[in-house]
């Protein structure tokens, strides 16, 4: 009888122990097979939380640094009486020449500055504002965004580069009774309507247009009624209008200090989550390599045991082998084919356990993968959802079927090795005086 027949009859014969150390071996492989596609989607999932936080808050930050660095600067308004539509008080600002405020552009931090004029007209018994700012510089485009109407509902909104054209307000469209595409006179100035801002209970009933087209209309060449500073960062929008305030003592200068402390804040809070996320990373890194380390050594420990006592108990048979003819490499072959069936057949159990259960023994072994919350964040809210946690799916392939299989025949036989050399060096004298 050959020593693979051996082997596997003396496997078979001992079906109540090679039945637990298989089902013991068998979870230990399925743990090897189940824990690196683990550690590889746990951390492409919290790389992709990492690559979502930081692309949100960039995109925050743009669109809330660019309202959070802005500071308003103004002469004290002036409230007239019975001058609105229905004899209400109307507030308007004090015209203000743009040559005597040219310094602004040269104060610390100040990163742009632009000239806003923003006055009420009568034009065939309506009143609306005219507001124009100037739309020449492209590199400010994001800047201009944030003055110009933001609920377009027909046709487009003011461009860099534009002049003899309009955004109206619906309701001053309405009362022109034009289409997007039409032409309007305002103040007997002929102006193309592109776009029509819609209704919404805070927006100003207006006609928005280039600075120039502005004061052609309200014949204020030079004037402006206001102007919109943006400070370099949101860090420095304090002391940049700290500055203009000193400079400018008569100007009525404000900033949005709840929007710029919760800008830091939130900027504050993200860097803590991809800290956090980046941690997290390294833990389930760090986590995995451990315990396949951990669980590698106790399967080649239990095989180990196995043998050894499996020799010790087959001393007598050992000898009647040897006693018979059979060499020392046939012993040492025969007791390390049975430690590698014994650890192929559970490796071959671990891995059809692992392909059904791989998902959960990733959440079950490794720290669970941080990821962002589903919350967007709009201007007013300052805050990105803190990383949460959540399970994620795990697929087997056939190149972690054959590892597993590679990682079983070698415990099994690497854990043999030392139990099949005792057993071949037992010379028959000996076991057969063995009880």
């Amino acid at each position: 009888m050959g020593i693979l027949s051996r082997a596997a009859r003396n496997v078979s014969k001992r079906k109540t122990r090679s039945l637990l150390v298989i089902m013991v071996l068998s979870f230990a492989f399925a743990m090897i097979v189940s824990i690196p596609p683990s550690i590889t989607a746990s951390e492409a999932a919290t790389q992709k939380t990492i690559d979502s936080l930081t692309e949100n808050a960039q995109s925050v930050n743009e669109t809330m640094s660019n309202v959070a660095t802005q500071i308003d600067c103004h002469m004290p308004e002036v409230r007239v009486p019975n001058a609105g539509p229905n004899n209400q008080t109307l507030r308007v600002y004090p015209l203000m020449n743009m040559t005597d405020y040219s310094n602004l552009t040269r104060i610390d931090h100040v990163a742009a500055v632009i000239p806003i004029l923003d006055l009420p007209v009568n034009d065939s018994d309506c009143v609306f504002n005219v507001f124009g700012m100037p739309l020449d510089n492209a590199s400010l485009g994001d800047m201009y965004s944030q003055l110009l109407p933001s609920n377009i509902t027909e046709g487009r909104n003011l461009q860099v580069g534009d002049s003899g054209v309009v955004v109206l307000q619906e309701r001053v469209a309405q009362h022109f009774n034009i289409s997007v595409g039409e032409t309007v006179k305002i103040v007997n100035q002929t102006f193309c309507m592109v776009g029509i801002d819609g209704y919404s209970p805070v927006n100003k009933t207006a006609a928005y247009m280039t600075l120039n087209d502005a004061w052609a209309v309200t014949n204020n060449t030079g004037n402006v009624t206001g102007f919109r500073v943006f400070a370099d960062s949101v860090y420095n929008v304090e002391a940049a209008a700290g500055k203009i305030s000193v400079m400018y003592p008569a100007l009525t200068v404000s900033i949005s200090a709840s929007l710029v402390y919760s800008i830091i804040q939130m900027q504050s809070q993200t860097n803590v989550q991809l800290e956090t996320a980046k941690a997290v990373m390294s833990q389930i890194q760090s986590t995995g390599m451990m315990e396949i380390g951990i669980v590698t050594v106790v399967a080649g420990a239990i095989v180990l045991f196995i043998m050894l006592y499996t020799v010790r108990e087959r001393t007598r048979e050992i000898g009647t082998l040897k006693a018979l003819g059979a060499g020392s490499l046939s012993i040492l072959g025969q007791f390390m084919l049975e430690g590698i069936l014994l650890s192929l057949i559970a490796g071959v159990v671990g891995i059809v356990i692992g392909t059904f259960g791989a998902t959960s023994f990733a959440n079950l072994l490794l720290p669970a993968p941080a990821q962002a919350g589903n919350s967007t964040v709009t201007p007013t809210d300052a805050s990105i959802d803190a990383a949460s946690s959540a399970s994620i799916s795990i697929t087997i392939t056939p190149e972690l079927v054959l590892f597993g299989l590679g990682v079983a025949v070698l415990l099994g036989a690497l854990g043999s090795l030392y139990p099949a050399w005792r057993a071949a060096r037992t010379r028959p004298a000996e076991a057969m005086r063995y009880e």
